[in-house]
């Protein structure tokens, strides 16, 4: 049994595997956004072609425990950036009171439908998209897979009068298990929207007898082990900055939400065949625009700040 991929890198029924990624811009090393890697390629095989195709040198991320221990292994190093929350479909995970509550009141505002993404859905995507809370903002990039059709499923919440009001969608990333790319929900949608969408995603999920589906990372969050080690230096320099720009990107809100489900909480990591640095990540930050963002929101708030409302 091969190990999970990298989030959002997908299997697929290919004889070779596709990359995407983007120049870091000092650097120049190659930042590997996603990847669509076929279904027999082994950790080994992924290092060597890996090795092959980027020889100058590369980085990913959402790297998993398993890889991140082979490639740590062959002189790679890694950086936990975060954790990644994990659903076991023959779990009871959306029967906790948390997630009840909020079941019986959305329930009455609509229901689950899975869509095939044709032309006419891709349409309503696109406007769904444009109606969503953060839309108004600069948007992160090159995180996840944010075009609807390079994913492999997708389902919306939708109202009785036929209104989308949330929607998702899922990758393969492994042998009976997908992971979250898109998690959207319209700005004027009820508030439990979303947790009706993951409940009735994970019935249907689990009637197909699927093995586990993650709901995604939230970065920055260091569910520590006791057997893992204590955090380096470069993770606790990146976790003291984050926790300065909770103003520009809610990662405790996100690790609220996704905890509601009661997930198994994996650490995901940076990897990379070169040396981590803050240069590198402030590389990262910029190519995945989180640095608009962050001016973004420091300029709205010091506009709240000097004409408050």
């Amino acid at each position: 049994m091969h190990e999970l991929l990298p989030l959002s890198w997908m299997r697929v029924d290919a004889i070779r595997p596709v990359y995407r990624d983007i120049t870091l811009p000092f650097s120049r090393t190659r930042w590997i956004t996603c990847a669509d890697i076929p279904h027999g390629y082994s950790v080994q095989i992924l290092y060597e072609d890996l090795s092959c195709s980027y020889p100058d040198g590369y980085v990913f991320r959402g790297c998993p425990s398993a890889i991140g221990a082979y490639f740590s292994s062959a002189n790679c190093s890694l950086l936990r950036t975060g954790a990644e929350a994990v659903l076991d479909l023959h779990k009871p995970h959306i029967e906790g009171k948390a997630v009840a509550g909020s079941l019986a009141k959305g329930k009455k505002h609509g229901f689950v439908e899975e869509i095939s993404l044709h032309e006419a859905n891709m349409r309503l995507f696109g406007q769904f998209r444009s109606e969503t809370k953060h839309a108004g903002k600069p948007q992160l990039q090159h995180l996840f897979r944010d075009d609807p059709a390079a994913a492999c499923r997708s389902f919306v919440f939708r109202s009785f009068s036929g209104q989308w009001l949330a929607a998702m969608t899922l990758s393969e990333r492994g042998p009976a298990a997908l992971h979250t790319e898109l998690m959207l929900r319209h700005r004027h949608a009820p508030g439990d929207s979303m947790e009706c969408l993951v409940a009735g995603i994970f019935e249907v999920l689990e009637r197909e007898g699927l093995h586990e589906w993650s709901l995604g990372e939230v970065p920055f969050l260091m569910p520590m082990h006791p057997s893992q080690e204590p955090l380096t230096p470069m993770e606790r320099f990146m976790v003291s900055l984050a926790s300065c720009c909770k103003h520009a990107y809610d990662y405790e809100g996100l690790y609220r939400f996704k905890n509601k489900f009661a997930p198994e909480w994996r650490t995901v990591a940076l990897c990379t065949n070169c040396t981590p640095s803050p240069v590198m990540l402030a590389e990262l930050a910029l190519a995945m625009g989180f640095t608009d963002l962050l001016v973004h929101q420091s300029l709205d708030r010091l506009r709240q700040w000097i004409f408050p409302s």
